[in-house]
């Protein structure tokens, strides 16, 4: 891998970190119901991809516009480490002592968020207890973590980092041509 690819992947990755922490920042002090909304969650999903094709091709550009699918997965992981990582030990620093009382705040939207979309599926009684119990348990390790939370979720978005990694990939390799142009020919 050339160290070019690797500078282009690290920095795209702190880059790709930052956005992903002012949106989470925003979205927390202006806007915390939007925490509870199912659509929310799906449209930050959709957008993370978004940014993640973009600076996809930012990175393949720079690199001289083609890859091996070696080279594609290797870049593409080290950006999604590098942001995966900048963002969970920020999470983490974050919630844990810089807004201690954050899953108490976001607890009630979340619940309310989950109940509503629930009902609406048919769900109620103890299923839908059930599902509240984990929705809030899994909250719980974002919004009030504790140092084994911290390396799970690290350990589980790498992971899904890696999965995806491998589909940008085959979907953006570029092999350079087989034969260069030959000059004045048409």
């Amino acid at each position: 891998m050339t160290e070019l690819l690797k500078k282009t992947a690290i920095s795209n990755g702190l880059v790709i970190a930052a956005i992903t922490i002012a949106i989470q920042l925003i979205t927390y002090y202006a806007a915390p119901q939007l925490l509870g909304a199912t659509w929310y969650g799906i449209l930050i999903t959709f957008i993370s991809l978004i940014i993640y094709v973009v600076f996809t091709f930012d990175m393949r550009k720079k690199i001289g516009g083609y890859w091996t699918f070696k080279e594609a997965l290797s870049g593409i992981f080290i950006m999604s480490v590098i942001a995966n990582l900048s963002s969970s030990v920020f999470n983490f620093v974050f919630y844990r002592f810089i807004e201690p009382g954050a899953y108490d705040k976001v607890k009630t939207y979340v619940e309310d968020g989950i109940t509503s979309t629930f009902e609406k599926m048919g769900m109620s009684g103890d299923q839908l207890d059930e599902a509240i119990e984990k929705s809030l348990e899994s909250l719980k390790a974002q919004y009030l973590p504790t140092f084994g939370d911290f390396f799970k979720n690290l350990v589980i978005a790498i992971l899904v980092g890696f999965v995806f990694s491998l589909i940008f990939a085959a979907i953006f390799k570029k092999n350079p041509p087989m034969f260069a142009p030959v000059e004045g020919e048409e």
